[in-house]
């Protein structure tokens, strides 16, 4: 499984990053006791965007199985920092959650030059909860069939092929900066004010290709305006079975996805950390929350919070690597 691989690399991973610091707290609440009130799930990204989707989809399921409550607020800015910074900050007592992703707790580190919290020592990971396939497309009209179509064309042409990039760092640059480095791939990277401006730009053949989420090309793709070459995941996407994972297309153990978690304040009991985390594995096992998340393009996930710590641990390493290759560099 996606998750389940990563976990391999646990002994490595927990030498590279340190611990989390324990902060000074007065008497915390019993987990048994926990929640005793409302719990609050910040999202540091807009309404309406997946992660906020996922918090409130989750949310409403969480109540009836916690007995309280789940606000979610919408903490904006920053490419996600203002969210994080203020959970970071919240006492560890359990009733402020991050819902956080690869971008905030992963990637942004490495990115930008300074960010005002600590990915690995503000905070304790609780679980995984979803996992988002990013898919590489081309005009419907375009000659290539398959990846390995375009990776010939783009070495016996160097420098002619050119991608977008909608959001410099996101999941979808990410994933072609590392293929571009396995393939060795000589194509020109053209930056976007977004996905749709980028897909428009694809479809009416003044762009070679775009790597971003399913769930935003998928309409396009069915309309067979778009076509999939590959899908950049472990697995194949759910959306579109029938579309090769890069893995498959000639690139073993290749993979790259998106994907979003919930992490509390460092400091926070561990049991509260652990009742939350067993919650979500609960509410997963709901049909109802399965088929509306399904139904809307997102994979369920769910770890321990030791499995998770792992898991963020190794993508720290993996894509810090991937950066640094690229030589991406942002200004906040």
């Amino acid at each position: 499984m996606f998750i389940r691989r990563f976990l391999t690399v646990l002994a490595v991973a927990m030498l590279a990053f340190p611990t989390l610091d324990a902060r000074a707290q007065g008497k915390p609440e019993a987990p048994d006791a926990w929640p005793s009130k409302p719990v609050r799930f910040v999202v540091p990204f807009a309404a309406g965007g997946g992660t906020d989707i996922v918090a409130r989809l989750l949310g409403t399921a969480l109540e009836s199985l916690l007995g309280q409550r789940i606000l979610v607020e919408n903490r904006v800015g920053a490419q996600g920092a203002l969210g994080a910074q203020a959970v970071a900050k919240s006492p560890p007592d359990g009733y402020t959650v991050l819902v956080g992703s690869i971008g905030t707790q992963a990637v942004n580190q490495y990115l930008y030059p300074s960010l005002p919290y600590d990915p690995v020592k503000d905070f304790a990971p609780v679980t995984v909860l979803t996992k988002t396939n990013t898919v590489l497309t081309v005009s419907s009209n375009a000659p290539f069939k398959t990846l390995a179509d375009l990776i010939q064309y783009a070495k016996a042409n160097p420098g002619k092929l050119n991608y977008g990039i909608p959001a410099v760092g996101d999941a979808g640059h990410l994933a072609f900066e590392q293929l571009k480095h396995d393939a060795n791939i000589p194509a020109v990277g053209i930056p976007y004010n977004g996905v749709p401006a980028a897909m428009t730009d694809v479809v009416g053949g003044r762009l070679d290709f775009l790597v971003t989420a399913v769930v935003a090309q998928n309409a396009l793709i069915t309309a067979g305006k778009l076509r999939a070459l590959a899908v950049t995941g472990a697995e194949r996407s759910p959306a579109l079975p029938d579309v090769p994972t890069i893995a498959e297309s000639g690139f073993p153990g290749f993979e790259a996805s998106s994907w979003s978690g919930l992490f509390m304040p460092a400091g926070t009991p561990s049991g509260v950390v652990a009742k939350l985390s067993a919650a979500v594995a609960q509410a997963y096992g709901q049909p109802a929350l399965q088929a509306n998340m399904k139904s809307r393009g997102f994979e369920l996930a769910s770890l321990t919070p030791e499995e998770f710590t792992a898991f963020v641990a190794a993508q720290r390493l993996k894509w810090s690597k991937v950066i640094r290759d690229a030589r991406i560099k942002l200004e906040q």
